[in-house]
């Protein structure tokens, strides 16, 4: 089971002023999907411009790009991100904490020895592929154990997280942490289910994928105040 990163918020300041409140978050995303999602939203928002000015003694003209700032937020809105008060920014140590828990999620997901299981699941389970859906693979016993050792590199790394929502965010953290371990109780059940051999690889990764989703719109509905 991969790490739920429900609540590990890309924490990404807005250009300007240094003091902004507001940042783009959106659960389980990271600044490599920030990057992505951006660039193709200004692609699709920028709009040409003209002036010219005649006066007494002659003339000027100019011309160019601007960004249309509604269309980009509709954009980025479009494709889940969400413009929040930024809670973890006000709290160095909040931030801090889930820097650290980001980057020992990353440094399982490419530990060389958890290959046997990445190869086929994805870290990045949102972006599981149609062919990984499809596979009808069945656990085998050489790869038992190292699912076994996934499971509990992660366990660690989300009780980190359940414990940083709940000791740094007076104001959501209680109802994030009781969202990650609701999507933990039901991804432990589909790991069993899988190692005891009654669901496919492809039928183990959509279900992930489907908590994944499930949960990250709780967790926007949470940070939103819905």
């Amino acid at each position: 089971m991969k790490l739920h990163k429900v609540g590990l918020f890309c924490i990404l300041a807005l250009s300007g002023c240094a003091q902004q409140q507001k940042t783009w978050q959106k659960p389980g995303a990271g600044i490599d999907e920030f990057n992505q999602t951006r660039y193709v939203c200004l692609q699709q928002v920028q709009q040409p411009y003209s002036a010219a000015y005649v006066g007494r003694y002659g003339g000027s003209a100019s011309g160019g790009m601007t960004t249309n700032a509604g269309l980009y937020n509709a954009c980025m809105e479009a494709k889940g991100w969400a413009l929040i008060d930024n809670v973890i920014a006000d709290s160095p140590s909040y931030a801090a904490a889930i820097k650290d828990i980001n980057e020992d999620a990353r440094a399982v997901c490419r530990n060389p020895d958890f290959y046997a299981y990445y190869s086929w699941a994805p870290c990045q389970v949102r972006e599981t592929t149609v062919e990984q859906l499809a596979d009808r693979s069945r656990v085998t016993s050489a790869e038992k154990p190292v699912l076994v050792k996934v499971q509990a590199e992660l366990a660690a790394i989300n009780a980190r997280l359940v414990a940083a929502h709940r000791q740094y965010n007076e104001k959501q953290g209680n109802a994030l942490a009781a969202n990650i371990e609701r999507s933990l109780l039901t991804a432990d059940k589909i790991r069993r289910e899988y190692l005891e051999g009654r669901i496919t690889r492809g039928e183990y990764n959509k279900r992930r994928r489907d908590l994944a989703i499930e949960s990250d719109a709780e967790a926007m509905r949470i940070v939103r105040g819905i």
